[in-house]
């Protein structure tokens, strides 16, 4: 059986990649392979052992593109909205908070997206249902 162990992206800044990490999602450099021309860091917390690689080409002078077939990447939190609340007052720009419910009015997902600093969509799920 297969395991998922990362998903990678690539940005511009590491630096300002890693500080946005850490600061919104607890997320810290685990493993790190630094060459002359790129440079690998590896993302986790204690909640999960799957990593988010970041790539960084150093050479890069210009913004990536994301294409049509990125979506998002995706982690969960005990309180959607306080932890929203959190990503603002470290002074980020979180969108509004959002929930799906049934035709019973039985809450199935409460999320916000966040944009990472190259504009990677980040969604926010509370821990709930499916989404535990």
């Amino acid at each position: 059986m297969a395991k998922l162990i990362h998903t990678m992206i690539r940005v511009k800044d590491l630096d300002s990649s890693l500080r946005f990490y850490e600061d919104a999602f607890g997320l810290r450099v685990k493993h790190r392979l630094d060459f002359p021309d790129f440079s690998l860091a590896y993302l986790r917390n204690e909640e999960s052992s799957a990593e988010l690689e970041l790539t960084w080409n150093k050479d890069r002078p210009e913004p990536y593109t994301h294409g049509d077939g990125y979506g998002h990447v995706a982690v969960s939190v005990a309180d959607a909205k306080a932890d929203r609340e959190r990503l603002i007052g470290l002074g980020m720009k979180p969108l509004d908070l959002k929930e799906f419910k049934a035709d019973d009015g039985q809450l199935i997902a409460r999320f916000f997206f966040i944009l990472d600093p190259d504009g990677y969509k980040i969604e926010v799920l509370e821990r709930h249902g499916h989404y535990e």
